[in-house]
């Protein structure tokens, strides 16, 4: 039986997590707080990890219940700054906008958040079992690194690497599951872009990250995996998508819930 073990959300789409012990599923199927706000530069377009290396040097705390975030840069200011995200919004855009050396403007979406999957916008699943043997592969890498590095929303604790991947299906039947009251359909495996090369601090990229993932993703590739989804071997997670969200208090899911695949 596979339990949910750790919960991650993304305040401000590409910038540091924080870690619940539970959390609520948004109609849309998102997790309340994650990615419910993004940065955009003076072109309109999303300021994320993958366009802009810079953004893995910001350091950020949240502070959800009073909608604050601490900000520091030793590349801008080393003493941190704290804003609230709605009440001081031009003062924290206008730190921000200083850093990336153009208008920054910050969005919010409460309801869906920013996903990157706009067709599956559900929480991210992995292992732990995943995160371990990703670490055998990188010695030098942590399992708390490989964290910053992955993003994902939902860990879980499963019964082997990969145990994840047995929530999507390459044919036209949905995999249904269940984390605590909520229903969720396993979409695809996750596509990976530049942003796990990097070191999550520095964002020092390795330029050997991406070829050793792919050979040792290659090499252990679980046989009742569906290779048909892997176009290439560079995924990781899967995207999900919500199926059916009871009345509140129920849409609810905690840190311990049993993860159950539906027949």
């Amino acid at each position: 039986m596979w339990t949910l073990s750790r919960i991650a959300v993304y305040p401000i789409k590409s910038l540091d997590p924080v870690y619940l012990e539970q959390t609520e599923i948004l109609p849309g199927g998102a997790l309340s707080g994650d990615r419910q706000f993004a940065l955009f530069d003076q072109a309109d377009n999303v300021i994320n990890a993958k366009k802009y290396p810079a953004i893995h040097r910001i350091r950020s705390q949240f502070d959800i219940a009073n909608q604050t975030v601490t900000l520091s840069s030793t590349e801008t200011s080393p003493e941190p700054l704290r804003f609230h995200l709605i009440e001081e919004r031009t003062e924290l855009e206008n730190w921000l906008s200083v850093y990336f050396h153009q208008q920054v403007t910050l969005k919010e979406n409460s309801e869906s958040g920013f996903p990157d999957d706009l067709e599956a916008p559900g929480p991210t699943i992995i292992s732990t079992q995943t995160y371990e043997e990703l670490a055998r592969w990188f010695p030098e890498i942590t399992v708390d690194e490989l964290r910053l590095r992955f993003r994902g929303n939902l860990e879980i604790a499963g019964d082997s690497p990969f145990c994840e991947d047995r929530l999507y299906s390459a044919t036209d039947s949905q995999v249904l599951f269940q984390i605590g009251p909520i229903t969720l359909a396993g979409s695809n495996p996750c596509k990976r872009c530049v942003v796990p090369s990097r070191h999550p601090i520095t964002g020092a990229k390795d330029s050997d990250f991406m070829k050793t993932f792919i050979r040792k993703r290659k090499e252990t590739f679980p046989a009742w995996a569906p290779i048909e989804l892997f176009q290439n071997m560079y995924r990781l997670a899967v995207n999900t998508r919500l199926t059916r969200l009871p009345d509140k208090p129920s849409n609810i899911i905690r840190a311990g819930d049993l993860i159950q695949i539906l027949p």
